[in-house]
């Protein structure tokens, strides 16, 4: 009887040890997943900069602007887009207006040849054949510097790295690599027999590549794509385009080289293989390069054989996924994200990545410059900026 009891209280005891450990791993469990979230909101806090973003929007928000926005004695150069907000860029200074039409951001520069470009909630501007270059936001300034020899080039990745290619007093020239933070160069290179003509980063391989042009022992012009690691300044691969000059560098989201020449297109990977290429007729008028994916739109002017534009659509591969003409002479393109618009005489054509259609808007004969966004589409002629209506 004695040993029945105690087996029964042995029993007991085991399943109350048992309960009290499935709630401490319950516990542990929950606590696990708590840090994670609270983990995986401050990453998204971090890198997608949500706070800022946030700020961006309560300041475009209210009163305090209209459409269309006056902008007579002003010379626009060019127009981008800084988060959901439309910049112009003028030979004297740089504006962002909400679409409201509200000014978020006046600031005067004394570059010369302004040059723009634009990534996410960043824009870079730099004073093509002139020494001066900075980094902004809307509310402030990131990177502002002073090169002791002419600027070439600069481009911004879809991460904020900062590319810049200069002339160089002993090299025919350099680029120059910081992060997303420009505390520090974090890669250089210089080129003694090559022309460096534009370079590009990639935070998520930590790699850079450049594009140089020379010309080989028969005067035939080459295009050189060089590939290194930012971590060990390592060059990784080295490919030759004979009979090409560049005209456009990029990385895709993948890690892999958007090349596009006079000539040809072609994608290649940090080892210098050719994933896929695609090959011209007559040199591109411009370049649309789809932020974050492989694909490109390529320009080309048909408008005195066939009064038409035709576009190239190239494909995750750099082929040639759709062409599509539109009829007029044409006038400007620009982005946003995925999509592309491009404008010919009075026309404002809107394409996604794979080139179809998704609309058509008249705009004002007369305007000099479009900009898509992710909702519109906005033009600017001599006097005024203002949106499309379809």
């Amino acid at each position: 009887m004695a040993k029945k009891e105690t087996n029964e209280f042995e029993a007991a005891r085991k399943k109350r040890r048992a309960k009290i450990a499935t709630g401490r791993f319950k516990k542990f469990v929950g606590a696990a997943l708590l840090f994670a979230i609270v983990c995986g909101a401050v990453y998204i806090f971090v890198t997608e900069d949500v706070i800022g973003i946030i700020g961006d929007r309560i300041a475009s928000a209210g009163s305090g602007g209209t459409m269309p926005v006056e902008m007579a004695g002003n010379s626009v150069t060019d127009t981008f887009t800084c988060g959901d907000n439309i910049g112009i860029l003028t030979d004297g200074a740089v504006y962002l207006y909400a679409k409201s039409g509200k000014l978020l951001l006046s600031q005067q520069h004394d570059m010369v040849n302004p040059v723009v470009e634009a990534s996410g909630r960043r824009f870079l501007i730099y004073d093509q054949g002139g020494t001066k270059l900075m980094v902004r936001m809307r509310d402030k300034v990131l990177f502002e510097k002073e090169f002791d020899n002419t600027i070439i080039s600069a481009s911004l990745s879809d991460d904020g790295w900062l590319s810049v290619v200069t002339k160089a007093q002993r090299y025919a020239s350099k680029l120059s690599v910081w992060d997303s933070t420009y505390e520090t160069e974090v890669f250089s290179w210089s080129a003694s027999n090559e022309y460096i003509v534009c370079g590009a980063a990639d935070a998520g391989s930590k790699t850079v590549a450049a594009a140089a042009l020379s010309a080989n022992d028969y005067g035939e012009i080459v295009t050189t794509v060089n590939v290194f690691t930012t971590e060990a300044a390592v060059e990784l691969s080295k490919r030759e385009f004979k009979g090409a000059a560049v005209i456009s560098l990029a990385y895709d989201g993948n890690g892999d080289v958007k090349l596009v020449c006079d000539s040809l297109a072609a994608l290649i990977d940090r080892n210098g293989k050719l994933l896929g290429n695609c090959y011209f007729d007559r040199e591109p008028i411009r370049v649309i390069n789809q932020s974050g994916s492989a694909g490109a739109a390529v320009i080309f002017d048909r408008y005195t054989e066939s009064r038409a534009t035709e576009i190239i659509f190239l494909g995750e591969k750099f082929e040639n996924k759709k062409t599509v003409s539109v009829s007029g002479k044409f006038v400007c393109a620009s982005a946003a994200g995925s999509k592309t618009a491009v404008y010919c005489s009075g026309t404002v054509n809107v394409f996604d990545r794979n080139g179809e259609r998704t609309a058509t808007l008249v705009s004002e004969p007369d305007a000099l410059l479009i900009q898509l966004t992710k909702e519109s589409v906005f033009a600017v002629n001599r006097t005024e900026l203002r949106e499309v209506k379809s």
